[in-house]
């Protein structure tokens, strides 16, 4: 089956190179900034941020029309991270009483959640992924055979669901057992 010229089981192993790229960028990030090894920065225990992934196929399926467009596609991209991170923070605190990661201490935050300095980064995330990264990245996908490729974004896919199902069902069974998370803030 094919999407916009591409076969579906590309978008997923888009989708998990995007996450793993963003477990990637969280964990050096976080370790900078708290000057120390960050390594658990998903929501599950295997390498993933998943937000990445959905970030990334869904800026490749809705941003698409601004990248030539450099300034709209940079609000563009901060607008629409900023958005998801939102949303995503929401569900989270709406079943988990936290989310994944804290702004509280920096400039023009909103509760923690979103802050300027972050939609900006969005911002040049998005040029970034149009100009560099998407390029690249179909280029890996399209050297993978098909029939391996498939084979591998089902395991992915199937070995993913079940990390995602154990994790989610442990925090909302024993959410005063989840170990401490660098960048994890608390809401009361």
């Amino acid at each position: 089956m094919r999407v916009l010229g591409m076969e579906i089981h590309n978008f997923a192993l888009w989708f998990f190179i995007f996450s793993f790229f963003g477990y990637i960028l969280e964990c050096i990030v976080l370790s900078i900034e708290n000057h120390k090894l960050i390594y658990n920065r998903g929501f599950c225990h295997l390498p993933f941020c998943i937000i990445y992934g959905i970030g990334g196929v869904g800026a490749f399926l809705i941003l698409s029309p601004l990248k030539h467009n450099l300034p709209l596609l940079f609000i563009a991209s901060s607008v629409s991270a900023t958005i998801l991170e939102l949303i995503t923070a929401r569900i989270m605190i709406r079943l988990f009483g936290s989310f994944w990661w804290d702004y509280s201490k920096k400039k023009y935050n909103y509760k923690g959640i979103i802050c300027l300095e972050s939609s900006v980064g969005w911002g040049f995330l998005g040029i970034f992924f149009f100009c560099f990264l998407n390029g690249f990245m179909q280029s890996i996908v399209a050297r993978i055979p098909v029939q391996p490729g498939k084979y591998i974004a089902v395991l992915l896919i199937l070995g993913y669901g079940i990390d995602f199902s154990y994790c989610f069902i442990q925090r909302l069974r024993h959410p005063d057992k989840i170990k401490d998370i660098e960048g994890r803030m608390k809401v009361s």
